[in-house]
């Protein structure tokens, strides 16, 4: 019983882990940051968030731009995706799509809700 106890809260926490920012100054890294971010569906880091997480390193406008850059590409990607089949495999939403299509959550969540995952 004190081994459950003591697993939950180490569970809770890598949920709530962050990617790693890249530790190099080279846009490139930033860009390709930005696209695998949003293609895991993550939201976007905004530029304080950014800043926040880099400390004490200084990030350039050149990078965050790059990150930005980035993540509307791999944004654009994830949300054409079947938003229906995200929900049947189980894959978590976390809203990145919503300014982009209005019924992309509404079809996950059906999708999410459907007895076809377990075929």
């Amino acid at each position: 019983m004190k081994a459950l106890v003591l697993t939950i809260p180490l569970l809770l926490l890598t949920g709530c882990v962050q990617t790693p920012l890249p530790q190099s100054d080279h846009a490139l890294d930033w860009h390709t940051f930005g696209v695998e971010s949003a293609l895991e569906g993550k939201m976007a880091l905004s530029e304080a968030r950014l800043f926040k997480l880099a400390e004490p390193r200084d990030l350039s406008a050149n990078l965050v731009a790059s990150y930005q850059a980035g993540y509307q590409e791999g944004k654009q990607q994830y949300c054409q995706q079947n938003a229906y089949m995200l929900g049947v495999i189980g894959k978590p939403y976390y809203g990145i799509c919503d300014d982009v299509d209005p019924f992309f959550k509404q079809d996950y969540l059906s999708g999410k809700m459907s007895t076809a995952g377990g075929l």
